[in-house]
């Protein structure tokens, strides 16, 4: 009876084997891949399979119901497709292909890596990522661990670390399109929008192994508040993933830390909100009045053109845009942008011969977008920015961006734009001086034009440094031979003659260069336009001429434009006393 009982399962498995007619096929990997006589593992019986693995620790064993699909994974560790699948196959085949040009760092260079992250050195640590982006993106697509036993990426580090400049500067740089075809190659894919995505969503909301935590998790908990914003500036953040505890971020607000600053929790869950944006809507060529768009956000596709609507009219892009705010501030924001103060209080008639309080009357509202059709709408708005304390951004289409000249990033790309002109400016007169010299001079001041040429090329836009190489050009000392040579003759002799009108002509010549290089030079031409004096309303009151001496060079050329003629751009107060006399 007991054998029978014991043989009853064996009887089972046998007849569902023979039933479903499957064959176990197991792979053993060779260590010399040339070799050629490889014995082929398919067994009917899991038990014989089995064994099998135990005696090769590398082996692999896979179930297969047809004997040649078995054959295939057994010579070769793969699965052999079904026709079926053979166009998905295709398909797909050259994606699992592609993989890094670059070495996989070694645990010893990730220790290093983790550290640099840690101590905020952002220099070394962009030149090791752009050297080999694998210390960022793993062989897998994803991103790298540096922390093994809590699977920690780089913005885990970063954050844990409290720098937030270093977090910003990774999350830049692995959604950069640039750096992925790094990793990947020139010639792999055509387009590297997709990675970019979806390596930014991993980097943003890839959980711990310990605590299940997003890094914004760790910023939130910990108060982190300018990580914070970094992080949920990224439309791929999500901020309703939970932890291990069933927590979103929003309920751990400054749990680790900082339990009693209550205004940073505000600030923090502010943050934490659906961040609003108020844009202003222009016309490609200004065909329409400006309108001041609804407010909307990234996360939620609610942004709509008035204009997609409508086919004749025509087509309105966002051109300058105050934000992010929460929802609240966004609609107050806007009304307080779109229907300014209608009262005007008697004494404010009574002092309206005073500039400073027509400009802040309520009245300089209307009078901006009466007067500037092109940024009045733009000026009032970064004002009202710069009251509720949001960031401001409006396009420029000379930079060809959107900026804000009020912080040091817009002020660099101006500085830049402002420096190319300049040497663009310095090439062409080179060019011109050269060629009127050619044509318009003799042969004896032929000689001559290589000299005026050296002095060209010393010449440079801060006059300061102009001077210095004009005197370190000159020879302030004698050999002493020639000190008492001169000591000991008593003999002066005169100038023979007048210096030559060669020497006097090339010295005209140096001084219409230098005079002409110190010409007015503005954004679009030789002269000032409505652009340079848009430009000069929107940077701030002060400019360093150390940190950026082309725009402190340009604005003080401005300066005196608008000094010679007061009233070719801005004739603003003129405007605002006709709208006080009608009222």
């Amino acid at each position: 009876m007991d054998e029978c009982e014991s043989a009853q399962p064996a009887c089972d498995t046998h007849s569902n084997l023979t039933k479903e007619a499957v064959f176990h096929a197991v792979y053993i990997p060779q260590d010399n891949k040339d070799s050629v006589n490889v014995e082929e593992h398919i067994y009917q019986d899991l038990p014989d399979a089995l064994e099998v693995i135990k005696e090769h620790k590398k082996a692999r064993l896979k179930t297969f119901k047809n004997r040649s699909d078995a054959e295939v994974y057994a010579k070769t560790g793969h699965i052999q497709s079904y026709s079926s699948q053979s166009t998905s196959t295709t398909t797909v085949a050259p994606t699992q292909e592609i993989c890094s040009n670059f070495k996989a760092p070694k645990p010893q260079e990730l220790v290093t890596f983790r550290k640099l992250i840690e101590s905020g050195n952002i220099e070394n640590v962009r030149s090791i990522v752009w050297a080999n982006p694998r210390y960022l993106i793993s062989n897998g697509d994803t991103p790298a661990i540096l922390q093994l036993g809590s699977r920690y990426n780089a913005i885990h580090i970063a954050v844990k670390a409290n720098k937030p400049d270093m977090c910003e500067f990774i999350l830049k740089t692995v959604g950069n399109p640039t750096f992925i075809q790094l990793h990947y190659g020139d010639n792999e894919c055509k387009s590297y929008l997709d990675p970019v995505q979806i390596i930014l969503d991993l980097y943003l909301n890839t959980p711990d192994k310990g605590l299940n935590e997003t890094p914004l998790h760790f910023a939130v908990k910990y108060g982190y508040k300018d990580i914070v914003r970094i992080l949920v500036s990224y439309s791929q953040c999500i901020k309703t993933l939970r932890n291990k505890y069933e927590q979103q971020p929003i309920d751990i607000i400054c749990s680790r830390k900082c339990q009693e600053d209550e205004n940073l929790k505000r600030e923090i869950r502010l943050l934490l909100e659906d961040q609003f944006y108020v844009p202003v809507l222009r016309a490609e060529d200004n065909t329409c009045q400006p309108t001041i768009g609804e407010p909307f956000s990234p996360s939620s596709n609610t942004f709509v053109h008035s204009s997609d609507k409508d086919l004749i009219s025509p087509r309105l892009e966002v051109r300058a845009f105050a934000g992010p705010m929460t929802k609240s501030q966004a609609l107050d924001f806007r009304r307080k942008w779109k229907t300014p103060p209608r009262t005007i209080s008697m004494s404010m008639k009574k002092e309206q011969g005073d500039a400073s309080n027509i400009m802040n009357s309520p009245v300089a509202n209307i009078a901006l977008r009466l007067q500037d059709t092109e940024k009045g709408l733009e000026r009032v708005g970064r004002d009202l920015a710069k009251e509720y304390q949001v960031p401001w951004k409006e396009y420029w289409p000379f930079l060809k961006d959107f900026v804000d000249f009020q912080n040091d990033e817009g002020l660099t790309k101006l500085e830049k734009y402002l420096e190319q002109r300049f040497k663009d400016y310095k090439d062409q007169l080179l060019y011109s001086k050269m060629v009127h010299l050619v044509n318009n001079t003799n042969t004896n001041e032929l000689a001559n034009c290589q000299r005026i040429t050296n002095k060209m090329d010393v010449l440079d836009v801060n006059e300061i440094q102009n001077l210095c190489d004009k005197l370190r050009s000159c020879s302030l000392n004698t050999d002493e031979a020639e000190e008492d040579e001169d000591a000991d003759d008593s003999e002066f002799f005169t100038p023979p003659s007048t210096p030559e009108f060669v020497h006097n002509d090339s010295n005209d010549d140096m001084q219409n260069v230098e005079e002409e290089e110190d010409a007015m030079i503005f954004i679009e031409g030789s002269s000032p336009t409505k652009l340079d004096h848009a430009v000069y309303n929107a940077l701030p009151s002060e400019i360093s001429s150390q940190t950026y001496p082309y725009i402190y060079r340009w604005r003080h050329k401005m300066q005196l434009a608008m000094k010679h003629d007061p009233h070719r751009f801005n004739n603003m107060r003129l405007l605002s006393r006709k709208l006080f006399a009608d009222i």
